[in-house]
């Protein structure tokens, strides 16, 4: 891959001579971000009044501070070995109407090769490996479109504080209906990355847009997701499986007729975490739920509206061996309900209920607060067991309008 225009310079000092003046300008300009380079560039005097000890004066503060500012996270070697990958200092970005624009460049798949490496602005396809790889710590993967078929979109492992931002991601080797066995790839797939941060994403027709297993506090907001996949054991919209302390947020999660669903939202052995101001519309899965948190305690889900379900719109059950107890749905809502088989599959298995509580021994009680259900098949059915439900629960009958989905730009 080689980046349009060739590699970028950090500053050059100038001597008299008019053309070299002038591409040191447009290289600098090129360096955005950078305060120093803009004032000393930016500034266009006439032939007649060009004061070239003064240009040669502001070129080399301007490349000074653009030094400085370098990354420092690896050696200049190291830094020099990934430029193609590394774009930092993007010459491509543009601002119009208060909306980034970005420029990307062609690129097959890439990898990490240093810790706190920022690889950015790369239009990706790739019909063999995932699109990116990251096996370093601090890792930023951003303004990047990405296309894979062989392989996840974005695979991180052992990679702590992960930085995914600003990515439409797209499973191009998905069948045009349904699921395909022997291709379980997720548009991002996470295994051993505490503190990962999912920010601005578009994402669709993964075996799982996201899985993120043993993440612990990770933090996912502004996704917008479409399409799951599977097979089983995939099929979810977002799965966090041991990732305790987690948090996923303003998200939407689309499926339809060509989706092949389990849990939209699976919070799976998962302590302690919270799911707020989300959508989750259409679940085929004779078995699956709009938001499951399975064998977790303390988790909170909170106005969040779970529309066109089957088998269950919100659910909280304990696993085996380490129980499960004492979560919160609070403000959440549901309607339009079905209750016959759908898109090939059995109907659903629960007689199309609403709500599935159930508490391990000893466990606290789960909390059901102000939530709401409207156009259900099954309006005698809205939840089980009572016995697991703290006394003073709210769940009735109010017309209302969904919450609007995510809609994301990206400027490319």
């Amino acid at each position: 891959m080689s980046g349009r225009g060739g590699e970028k310079e950090r500053g050059v000092l100038v001597r008299k001579e008019s053309k070299a003046v002038g591409r040191s300008r447009r290289r600098l300009e090129g360096l955005v971000g950078c305060a120093a380079a803009r004032l000393a560039l930016f500034k266009r005097l006439p032939a007649s009044k060009c004061d070239l000890a003064g240009m040669n004066r502001r070129i080399f503060l301007a490349g000074a501070a653009v030094a400085a500012a370098w990354p420092q996270s690896a050696s200049a070697t190291e830094r020099r070995a990934t430029r193609l990958v590394d774009t930092t200092h993007s010459t491509a970005d543009r601002v119009h109407d208060g909306v980034i624009s970005t420029e990307l460049t062609a690129s097959g798949p890439v990898a990490s090769q240093f810790d706190g490496q920022i690889i950015e602005n790369l239009d990706i396809e790739t019909e063999s490996g995932s699109g990116v790889k990251v096996d370093h710590r601090n890792v930023t993967v951003r303004h990047c479109r990405i296309r894979h078929a062989g392989g996840h979109g974005v695979e991180a492992s052992n990679a702590s504080a992960v930085v995914i931002r600003d990515c439409d991601i797209d499973h191009v080797g998905a069948p045009a209906i349904g699921t395909d066995p022997a291709a379980q790839w997720d548009n991002v797939h996470l295994e051993d990355c505490p503190g990962a941060m999912l920010e601005r994403i578009k994402a669709s027709r993964g075996a799982a847009n996201i899985y993120a297993q043993d993440c612990p506090g990770a933090k996912l907001r502004f996704l917008e997701l479409y399409d799951a996949r599977g097979p089983e054991p995939r099929g979810q919209n977002v799965q966090l499986n041991r990732s305790a302390d987690s948090t996923l947020e303003d998200f939407s999660a689309e499926n339809g007729p060509t989706s092949w669903t389990e849990d939209n939202i699976s919070i799976f052995s998962s302590d302690r975490c919270a799911v707020r101001r989300g959508l989750v519309s259409y679940n085929n899965s004779p078995t699956g739920d709009g938001v499951m948190i399975e064998g977790g305690f303390g988790c909170r889900v909170e106005d969040v509206d779970a529309l066109m379900q089957g088998n269950g719109a919100f659910a909280a059950v304990p696993l085996k061996g380490s129980g499960g107890g004492g979560c919160a749905f609070i403000r959440c809502r549901t309607r339009d309900s079905y209750n016959t088989p759908r898109d090939g599959r059995d109907a659903p298995s629960s007689n199309s209920l609403s709500i599935y509580v159930r508490i391990s021994s000893d466990a606290p009680k789960h909390t059901i607060e102000d939530c709401q259900y409207e156009a259900l098949a099954n309006p005698h059915n809205l939840i089980w067991d009572l016995r697991a439900v703290n006394p003073g629960w709210s769940f009735v009958r109010r017309p209302f309008m969904p919450r609007p989905p995510i809609r994301l730009s990206f400027g490319w």
